[in-house]
């Protein structure tokens, strides 16, 4: 008798174990189902997202006029350079012109003295001064 009641105890087990193996495996069906799905709806959202939707207008003509304004901005940029060189060269042409302005002051004080003190020896000096004799000029023929 104790068969009989160990069968009919290991009945339900075996029937919940069954119905456990079914139920897991409609849940892995049911996963791989959907994963397959979003695969699926992926690789369509990617062929989709590669195609280049059509060029707007103002989108083309915004980078044509920034491209103008690029070629501009280095125009500009060009002349500034030219520029700054002929400033760099005028201010070296000042700097010359202002150092030989020098010079030629430095020259005319030191001629300026030595005139005014040959004016003074000259003053000092008790006698009347030596007069030169004047040389005759030669006449050339032509």
């Amino acid at each position: 008798m104790t068969e009989p009641s160990m069968s009919a105890d290991t009945q339900p087990r075996s029937v919940l174990s069954l119905l456990a193996a079914i139920l897991a495996l409609v849940v892995a069906s049911g996963a791989l189902w959907m994963s397959y799905g979003n695969t699926r709806k992926l690789a369509t959202w990617q062929e989709h997202a590669a195609i280049a939707p059509p060029p707007d207008p103002s989108i083309e003509q915004m980078k044509q006029t920034l491209a103008s304004l690029q070629q501009a901005v280095q125009g500009i940029q060009a002349d500034q350079q030219r520029q700054a060189e002929r400033v760099g060269d005028i201010q070296q042409k000042t700097s010359a012109q202002q150092g030989e302005q020098k010079l030629i002051s430095d020259q005319i004080g030191a001629l300026s003295a030595r005139v005014n003190s040959l004016e003074s020896a000259r003053a000092e000096s008790p006698g009347p001064a030596p007069q030169t004799t004047p040389v005759p000029q030669r006449r050339t023929k032509r």
